[in-house]
């Protein structure tokens, strides 16, 4: 292997026993407690009443061996229950750490273990030498037998710290590296692809990748060939031998068809229970008994799980329980089922030129009332005066000729919006808005909605302006857009964006389209006259409370009144 790290830049240097847990730049080692250690093995089904002789386990970033030596110990345990030599276990783990010196301490450790057990002192050294190797598994992965259990705790290095040709080896080699991933997301392709059938991946690291664009591969390939069973967030609990700046999870992947899933949440009271309670507890959710809680976890079983590349939300188990429900009985806002369209306002590419409150400016045909994030802060439009210099109209871009006053506003900044990227794109069309803008939607009624706030903020336009590109807008030939407007105001759409946007610092949300399409509404049909009624009072008024009560019933969905989200 040194002649491959050679090759490919690696230097052994280059990872340091990092864990998902600390900021690069402080390189510092950071080791798993042995209780987690213990609750990753038994979620994993590691365990020495099965014959984990037979099988091979792969520890892929051993550290100084915070998993080995736990693995070890049921791999003899094992081993000795079946009646076989010490030795037969040679082919039974691999372990791989890249820093020589690390390496060297984990097999010191592997070889106390063993000699805690009573292995012979020859046995021991053979076989902690034949367990851990120096050496890359992203590089050597591709090569390695099938595997029934890879486990452990991948590190967390950002692939942009690393040198350009490592960079250029592991995103050829693992498509799931996309973007500004982390190095784990290439630990976690290698794992999976791996596997024998049924084999299973259990890591403990950051949870990022569930949520983010970077992730977005990978989760793509968990859903294409492998099941997710557990899923354990660790934010709160002290899983670590140091503080932690990651969020960490412990992520269960089988090799085979997907079925219910676990989700949890575990905190700092977890420690105390013990890991082999924990993992009991997590076995009966998912075969859908009954148990009681116990102190520092809480957890739900999710009958249906995301496809392709949707993101993860982990929020609250029992959150995470209700979102999948809703999500599978109604419809999302945005889609033909649910007789909405949702859009963002314009971008101009110049506000400074193509805004403007002088109405005398232009070609009175030539301004478009617009409507601004500030224009709604009371609840209703309170338009400021602000219009937008448009250049558009049904057919396209207007003739400047045709129009002289627009001609001669627009010839007089020539040169900074000829500077702008969708100028030089376009040539002749120098005096283009980024965005087209869509003569019809000025005269149809539409909600508004503001991209950055702490709540969810729908305000009724009954036809009078255009949003400007940070609203984003809903229209509907279907729905009574202040009904529309209550259920939106409610707290169960609230809850829809807040368990996949991520809030911004200050609290504020991002209710951009990618998070507004996430809410499911019913079918206009699907609401009373007197539910109808109710909403309408409640928008107008801006009664969350009233809103949410009343949507609480639509959705068949009474958690919402129990004070978390009213």
């Amino acid at each position: 292997m040194a002649s491959a790290r050679r090759h490919f830049g690696l230097q052994a240097s280059l990872f340091p026993p990092v864990r998902a847990s600390l900021p690069i730049e402080e390189r510092g080692a950071v080791y798993t407690k042995r209780w987690v250690v213990e609750l990753v093995l038994d979620l994993a089904g590691l365990l020495p009443d099965l014959d984990l002789v037979s099988c091979l386990t792969i520890e892929p970033a051993a550290g100084e061996g915070a998993f080995l030596v736990p693995i070890v110990e049921r791999i003899v345990q094992s081993c000795r229950r079946l009646g076989r030599p010490d030795r037969d276990c040679r082919d039974s783990l691999l372990a791989f750490e890249l820093d020589p010196w690390t390496a060297e301490t984990a097999r010191a450790a592997v070889c106390s273990a063993l000699l805690d057990m009573r292995v012979s002192p020859n046995d021991a050294s053979f076989l902690s030498e034949s367990w851990v190797r120096v050496g890359d598994y992203l590089h050597e992965a591709p090569s390695l037998p099938k595997a029934t259990f890879i486990v452990g705790n991948p590190p967390y290095v950002r692939i942009e710290e690393l040198p350009t040709d490592v960079q250029s080896f592991y995103r050829s080699s693992y498509p799931t590296m996309k973007g500004r991933a982390d190095l784990y997301v290439a630990f976690f392709e290698a794992a999976l692809r791996q596997l024998r059938p049924d084999g299973v991946c259990a890591f403990i690291c950051a949870d990022r990748w569930m949520l983010n664009q970077y992730g977005s591969a990978l989760r793509e390939l968990v859903s294409s060939g492998f099941a997710l069973e557990t899923v354990i967030q660790m934010h709160e609990a002290d899983g670590f031998l140091a503080d932690v700046s990651a969020y960490p999870a412990v992520t269960v992947i089988r090799r085979s068809e997907q079925r219910q899933v676990v989700v949890a949440r575990a905190d700092l009271e977890a420690e105390s229970v013990g890991s082999a309670p924990l993992a009991h507890v997590i076995r009966q959710i998912a075969c859908g008994d009954a148990v009681g809680m116990p102190s520092g976890l809480s957890a739900a079983r999710v009958d249906t799980w995301y496809r392709g590349s949707e993101p993860w939300p982990l929020v609250h188990p029992k959150d995470l329980a209700t979102l999948r429900r809703l999500e599978a009985q109604f419809d999302p806002i945005g889609s033909e089922a649910s007789s909405t369209r949702v859009g963002i306002g314009v971008a101009s590419g110049c506000d400074a030129i193509f805004l403007t409150t002088d109405a005398s400016l232009v070609e009175p045909s030539r301004l478009l009332p617009l409507a601004m994030a500030d224009d709604l802060r009371t609840g209703s439009l309170r338009w400021s005066g602000t219009f937008l210099v448009n250049p558009w109209d049904a057919d396209g871009l207007v003739a400047l000729s045709d129009h002289p006053l627009l001609g001669q506003y627009l010839n007089s900044h020539r040169e900074k919006l000829c500077s702008r990227h969708c100028a030089r794109e376009q040539g002749k069309h120098w005096y283009r808005t980024i965005d087209r803008v869509d003569p019809t939607l000025t005269a149809r009624p539409k909600l508004y909605l503001p991209d950055i706030k702490g709540s969810i903020h729908p305000v009724l336009d009954r036809g009078t302006t255009y949003p400007h590109h940070n609203l984003y807008f809903v229209v509907s030939d279907s729905w009574d857009l202040e009904v529309l407007g209550g259920l939106l105001m409610s707290r169960v759409a609230q809850f829809f964006v807040e368990c996949y946007a991520v809030r911004m610092r200050g609290g504020t949300l991002r209710f951009q389209a990618q998070y507004l399409r996430r809410i499911r509404v019913p079918r206009p049909e699907q609401v009373s006259a007197r539910q109808a009624t109710a909403l309408r009072r409640a928008f107008a008024a801006r009664d969350v409370a009233a809103a949410t009560e009343i949507a609480a019933g639509i959705y068949g969905a009474p958690e919402f009144l129990d004070g978390r989200w009213t």
